[in-house]
Formats: structure tokens, sequence, C-alpha cells
């Protein structure tokens, strides 16, 4: 860890007309405490997120310049209060506050501030031979090192996108594409579930707000009505959505070694299913359709669940693999609960297509995820 300075920092003037909204975000992430290595990843982002919402380019140009004061650096500061506030230093302004703040940096964020600085100001004054001279030499990072520090780029621009979506009224538009910002990074897929992870933990946080039984929780969401909590509940489930997509999306792009093609029978012969089911004189549609599909239906027999299996738009199709079925969309894909089996079966298979969608979408029993295993219990009803 690279030491931090014993003189504290001077206090951060308000310099944004969301600062108010402090009691709602908390104050201002400070350090006493240094995260585990677990946690710092969580740490980070948090600290992303409070700085993204309350700050913007401007400042973190000013916390950058303040940085290079405190650590000694005040001709090269001069210099670097002259760059664009229109330039993007958002990441490394945040992590020299963080620095400033207590928060020991390690050798590769240490980079990451005085790579940052010495690209603005070499694209602005054409000075690298005096940036080289003035930062503190650091080990160069290795390929692990700069893979999270791509992955924590991309979260901080999801809390940005987050914060936005916030500003303009939780109001859910086209315009919001996570898969977007993960793609423009190009994160190493091994290293999006720590990004899904947050999030997770934030819909059930707001799962929380929802059912409101925590007070604390509901005085820190009190200027949110209940329509904006249920966007900002959809708006978290787009973005671990695509954290899934983007992932299966990233399996089907790699280069894989040329092979022989596999048959559908091949590829479905593992799958476990239900041939016939007497009792509601149910017959199972042949496994191999499974293969490359795009929708289908399925019926547990024994839990009474009728499941809907939606294809990643991202990638297409589903197929098997093994005992399951993968490259479903996980949030529209989900199986319900029918009450009267024999009645509703025999409605839901008078149904058109279209006509099926909507009468699955009306039935008033609870969603619930499907993992996409095979049993001997589970009949093929449907696949297109």
């Amino acid at each position: 860890m690279v030491k931090t300075r014993a003189a504290a920092p001077k206090p951060l003037k308000p310099m944004n007309p969301r600062t108010p909204d402090v009691k709602y975000t908390g104050s201002e992430p400070e350090w006493p405490v240094q995260p585990t290595p677990e946690t710092r990843n969580s740490a980070l982002i948090g600290g992303f997120s409070w700085y993204n919402y309350h700050y913007g380019k401007r400042d973190a140009r000013e916390l950058l310049t303040e940085w290079l004061v405190w650590r000694g650096h005040t001709e090269l500061a001069k210099n670097f209060a002259r760059v664009s506030e229109h330039l993007n230093m958002l990441t490394a302004g945040w992590l020299a506050r963080m620095h400033m703040k207590g928060l020991d940096i390690n050798e590769r964020e240490l980079r990451h501030i005085t790579d940052t600085i010495e690209q603005h100001i070499t694209a602005q004054r054409s000075v690298k031979r005096v940036v080289e001279q003035a930062v503190e030499e650091v080990k160069k990072p290795n390929i692990q090192d700069r893979l999270r520090d791509i992955m924590i780029t991309a979260a901080g621009d999801l809390e940005g996108m987050y914060d936005e979506f916030i500003a303009a009224d939780s109001r859910l538009t086209a315009d919001y594409k996570p898969m977007a910002v993960l793609r423009g990074h190009n994160v190493a897929p091994a290293l999006v579930r720590e990004i899904r992870d947050v999030w997770i933990n934030r819909r059930t946080e707001l799962a929380a707000v929802a059912a409101g039984d925590d007070g604390q929780l509901l005085e820190g969401y009190g200027n949110f009505s209940r329509t904006q909590i249920r966007n900002l509940v959809k708006f978290v489930d787009l973005v671990v959505a695509d954290c899934d997509s983007y992932v299966q999306v990233k399996k089907t792009e790699r280069a894989p070694r040329k092979k022989k093609p596999v048959s559908p029978e091949r590829v479905t012969q593992r799958f476990q299913y239900l041939r016939e089911f007497a009792e509601l004189k149910l017959k199972s549609e042949p496994v191999i359709k499974l293969a490359e599909a795009t929708e289908a239906w399925l019926y547990d027999t024994k839990k009474r669940k009728l499941i809907h299996v939606m294809a990643d738009s991202h990638v297409g199709s589903f197929t098997v693999k093994g005992t399951a079925i993968i490259g479903f969309d996980s949030v529209q894909t989900v199986q319900k609960t029918l009450r009267k089996p024999a009645e509703q079966l025999k409605e839901f298979l008078a149904q058109s297509v279209p006509n099926a969608r909507k009468w699955f979408r009306d039935l008033k029993t609870t969603d619930v995820k499907y993992n996409g295993r095979g049993s001997e219990n589970l009949v093929i009803l449907r696949v297109k």
C-alpha cells in the first residue's frame, strides 16, 4: 500500500446543487478503518456512486489538482488546473479524493491517477517530460490489475447511469443501456459477477423498501414515490439481466476450436423429461426441439408449475448442455403455480402463441425464477 501523508485535506466545499441530498445518500465516505480484500471492491464502488451522484467533471479536475498539492507537486498542480474540465477524469478524481480522506490506495490505483494526470496534461500542453519527473515511479501493473481497473471503471459508469436515471425522475427509457457500458469497456466476463453482486444487493435493499419493514430504509428513500421505487427495481433488474447476457454473449464470441457439428439428438440426450403424463393426458414434444429454440413451455407435474422459457435476446436462442437448458433470459424466464392444472392447461393449450403469452402473464400467482434444470417430472408442452 502507498502511505498517505499525515496532514488531512481541507474540507470539500459543496460544488453541486444535489449536495442537500446527503440526508438520503449519507455523508462523504471516510476511511478510518481500511476495507478488507474481500470488501474492497464493493467499498470502492460505493464511493464512486456517492461522488458520481454529488459531483461532476469540473469537480474531478479540482480534486486531482488538490491531490497534487497535497502530494507536494505544486507546479504540476498549476499545469493540471488548466486542463479542460470536459475531459473524462471522474474515476481518477474520486480515487484521489478517497486517498485524501484516508483510503490506502495500492500501486495500480496510484498508477491510474498519475496516468490520468499525465495523459490529460500531455494532450493539452505536451509536457509529458515534466509529468514523468513529478509523479512517483510505481510498479508496472500486471494484466489482472488492468482487467480489474477496467471492471471498476465500468462499475463507476453504471453507477453514474443510475444517478442520471434518478435525476430524470426515475423514468426508464431505451436510452439506458448497461450492456453498452460493459461492451464499451470490454469487461472480463469473470469479473462481471462482482458488478452483478453489487446490483443484486441493491435489489434486495429496494425490495425491503417496498415491503416497508425497515424504518431506516424508508427514511432514506422517503423522497421517492412507490412508482419511482418500482422503476428503480426495473432499472436494477435491467443491469442484472445485462450482466448475465454479457457473459452469455462473450461465451458465444470466443473463437472456439473447429469441431464437428453436434446433432440435436446428441445435444439433448442427457436432458431429463417426462414423455407422457397420463393423469392429464399430456405428451411431450420431441426433446430435440429444445436445441436452438427461441421459446418453450414446460410443465412440472410434481410442483404444478407452468414454466415459460425465453431465449436471451442478445444470444438469439437457447439450447441444452448436459442436463440443463442454457442461453435463456434470466429475467423473462419464469414459472407459475397452477391451482387447477387440468382446467388451466386445457385452456392454455387451446391458445395461440401470442394469446398464450398474455394468458400466462395474467395468471395471478407469484413469478418464480427457473434454473434451467430438467427432471423426470417435466413435460415439454410447446417449443418454437
